[in-house]
């Protein structure tokens, strides 16, 4: 048996240790496989999305990779501690520096070639399903099943140069010496924890002032506070783990009555080191699992809400505006809406625009006739007002002013509109008397607006105009705003904003999965000694579950839990800035996670016990 053949057996040998590895990465591998299908789809041309999308695409690409190799990485490395003996054992029958090397390079590019495989073929068998599903996300028909044999190769050549890769950085964690030192010398038992009163209260401090600074964010300040609150809650999240959670531990077990009540005094103790020891892990998982949430619930609320986000910026299904008048762009879309017997109604008039001293953004001035045939074109009742005031277009504004100054002359805002009567292209608008609309000098252009009741319908007839005319459709000289086009373009850009975060996601949700269940395998030959001592001293095996539920409940569902609390407020603060619906998105997100993250709980907690019950019986 030479050695590339004792390296192969090894790993079958200690395939129950590689397995969720093995696992995590062939799924990994199908999906990286099925998006480079998707992209490389002879249906689908990457080349007509906007440039953001293409840039999103790429991007995304390159992040699946990265954090791939980084959860190889880790998983690997921390796996290789745990065979510290094994490798001792070798180093003393022989074996030198440079073999034990090339024996984990060797199993590392095995397991990742097999899984890169694995995961073409596994991607091969849902092909059909995915294509379908994300062909209709991206807004296309159902896409044909082809032959991807660009994609697997490059899945192929991904898997293995990232096996390669690892093997040569992770080797350097193995070092004879400090292998034989271990392998010899006796483990010195760990201290308590320590933990500092400062940083817990630190700790507080920083997720209350992060989640009050996102539950009071606004469209006005929002950007401003996204970078320093993210930064704040990663900060208060890893001190949460190393220090708040451990103090928390050690206020328990001096609550004597609580601490000393059976098999408590057992499962604290066990959380107090568990908990440390696995700061890290915690705060990785709890901090790519926030991502994941938060961003696929924040695209399925701009998914869910893009129809009303539509209907509320862009009124009219039509609107066009322009320095002259365009009698040819203006009577194709009537010609067009009188050919397919559209009731309709049209709007006539002209927008001032006027630089305003007080604010840097322009002001936008309507007459009240022009409101009032608007407001009829809606069905709606027009406000009365006076001279000398004002009735602002603009809805459910942050900062409300109490008057506007125009020709150095205060005009008050007395009413605002429950909805827009012209495009959010001029969103500070305001509506003023004739007479004092004449005397304002600015910049005017004139609109023509169309109101369709079944804007939808209306598709055929903006593609047509597209393919009439073919020019920017934001020019200098005119703006077209076709709502049925709007409303088609969001759904491609948020469908493929919500592909690709949905992938991203998976991939987290999967990968930080398999670092609990290594963490698991390294605990359970510990676990197995400490549990057989404590049996024959009168520890039961319905006691030993009892508290095994506990540990190994808190070791999967805190991270998800704190997950979910960040993405909670994450999320509402993008409900205060953008004024929108995410509580199904979140629901429904954050939910279907749950029940995945359950399922694994209870197969992981099986396992486990079932591993301790056959060390106890073994045992008698």
């Amino acid at each position: 048996m030479d050695f590339r053949e004792f390296a192969t057996r090894n790993v079958i040998r200690n395939i129950r240790a590689y397995f969720a590895y093995f696992l995590s990465s062939t799924i990994s591998a199908a999906l990286l496989f099925s998006f480079t299908m998707l992209i490389l789809h002879p249906n689908l041309n990457i080349a007509v999305f906007p440039e953001y999308l293409q840039e999103g695409i790429r991007l995304t690409i390159v992040i699946a990779y990265l954090f791939l190799c980084f959860f190889v990485f880790y998983s690997v490395s921390v796996f290789l501690k745990s065979r510290f003996k094994e490798f001792g054992i070798l180093y003393i029958l022989g074996a030198s520096d440079k073999q034990i090397k090339r024996m984990i390079g060797i199993e590392n590019i095995l397991i990742s070639s097999v899984s890169g495989v694995s995961g073409v073929i596994l991607g091969l068998v849902f092909s059909k399903i995915f294509l379908v599903a994300s062909g209709k996300l991206l807004g296309y028909n159902a896409l044909l099943f082809y032959f991807p044999l660009k994609a697997m190769i490059i899945t192929l050549v991904s898997f293995v140069l990232m096996g390669i890769l690892i093997s040569i950085f992770v080797t350097s964690i193995i070092k004879e010496d400090e292998v034989l030192t271990l392998l010899k010398g006796t483990q010195k038992p760990k201290s308590e924890p320590k933990t500092s009163t400062i940083l817990s209260l630190l700790c507080a401090g920083l997720l209350i002032g992060g989640y009050y600074f996102s539950i009071t964010s606004t469209m006005n300040n929002i950007a401003y506070r996204i970078i320093p609150v993210t930064a704040v809650v990663i900060i208060a999240t890893y001190l949460l783990f190393s220090q708040l959670s451990v103090f928390i531990i050690k206020l328990l077990k001096k609550n004597r009555e609580f601490y000393m009540n059976k098999i408590t005094v057992l499962w604290v103790s066990n959380l107090l080191y568990r908990i440390k020891d696995n700061t890290r892990m915690f705060f990785l998982i709890t901090i790519t699992s926030a991502v994941a949430f938060t961003s696929i619930g924040g695209v399925s609320a701009f998914w869910i809400n893009k129809e009303v986000e539509v209907t509320k910026n862009f009124p009219q299904a039509f609107f066009h505006a322009s320095n002259k008048k365009d009698y040819e762009r203006l009577g194709f879309i009537e010609d067009s809406l009188k050919k397919e017997k559209y009731n309709y109604t049209k709007v006539e008039g002209e927008i001032k625009t006027i630089s305003h001293r007080r604010n840097t953004i322009a002001l936008n001035i309507i007459d009240e006739s022009t409101y009032h045939r608007l407001a009829r074109s809606f069905g709606e009742k027009a406000i009365d007002f006076n001279s000398n005031e004002a009735i602002a277009g603009k809805p459910l504004i942050s900062d409300k002013k109490d008057n506007i100054l125009l020709n150095n002359i205060n005009i008050k805002v007395v009413s605002r509109l429950d909805e827009r009567i012209i495009p959010a292209l001029y969103d500070e608008l305001y509506i003023l008397k004739d007479d004092e609309y004449k005397k304002i000098k600015g910049s005017t252009v004139s609109f023509c607006a169309f109101n369709v009741i079944n804007y939808k319908d209306t598709l055929d007839i903006c593609k047509s105009y597209n393919e009439k005319f073919k020019q920017d459709k934001y020019s200098e000289d005119y703006v077209i705003l076709m709502k049925a086009d709007i409303l088609e373009s969001h759904k491609i850009g948020y469908g493929v904003v919500m592909f690709l975060t949905i992938f991203i996601g998976i991939i987290f949700f999967v990968t930080t999965g398999s670092f609990l269940y290594n963490k698991y395998y390294m605990d359970v030959a510990e676990d197995k000694v400490k549990y057989g001592q404590l049996n024959k001293i009168g520890l039961t095996f319905k006691e030993i579950k009892k508290v095994s539920t506990i540990e190994i409940g808190v070791l999967f569902l805190l991270p998800y839990i704190v997950a979910v609390i960040h993405s909670f407020f994450a999320l509402k603060a993008l409900k205060n800035a953008f004024g929108m619906e995410v509580s199904t998105a979140a629901f429904l997100v954050m939910g279907s996670f749950l029940i995945i993250q359950i399922i694994y709980f209870l197969i992981i907690k099986g396992n486990y016990l079932l591993e301790i019950k056959r060390s106890l019986s073994n045992r008698i």
